[in-house]
This record gives C-alpha cells, structure tokens and sequence, in this order.
C-alpha cells in the first residue's frame, strides 16, 4: 500500500517492490515456522487467566467500564 501511494517514479516503485518481493521470500524460505496449532491453543488457554484473559467459554459477565466525565458511554 506505502509503494503504491508512494509519490515516486514508476521504475522507483518496481524496485521497491522486487526488494519487498525479495524480501518476503527469504523470509518464507529461511523463518518458515514449524508450530504444533492444537498445543498453541492449550498453552494460550491454560496461561490466559494469569494474564486476566478471555474467551467466548467465559462466564464472568463483561466487565462495565466507567466513562470519563462528560463523555457518554456508546453501548
């Protein structure tokens, strides 16, 4: 979107996306994560209440936040 709008040349825009697409490449090839998705999930789901987290499971009822003075609340 940035080398889009970019207010350059046409030839500086195909450079900067041939250095993007180079880019984007190497790091597919060389970073290419290896992650087991179900054990992320467990893990994510057993450390959320130390971090005071959320999940549709829930059943603590949404917290009511106050509003700062002079401004209403929208819900």
């Amino acid at each position: 979107t940035s080398l889009d709008a970019a207010k350059i040349g046409d030839k500086d825009k195909i450079e900067g996306f041939q250095r993007l697409n180079r880019f984007v490449q190497m790091v597919e090839t060389r970073l290419a994560p290896q992650v087991d998705f179900e054990s992320l999930i467990e893990h994510e789901g057993r450390i959320s209440p130390s971090l005071d987290g959320r999940s549709v499971f829930d059943d603590k009822r949404k917290r009511v936040q106050k509003a700062h003075a002079g401004q209403r609340s929208l819900f």
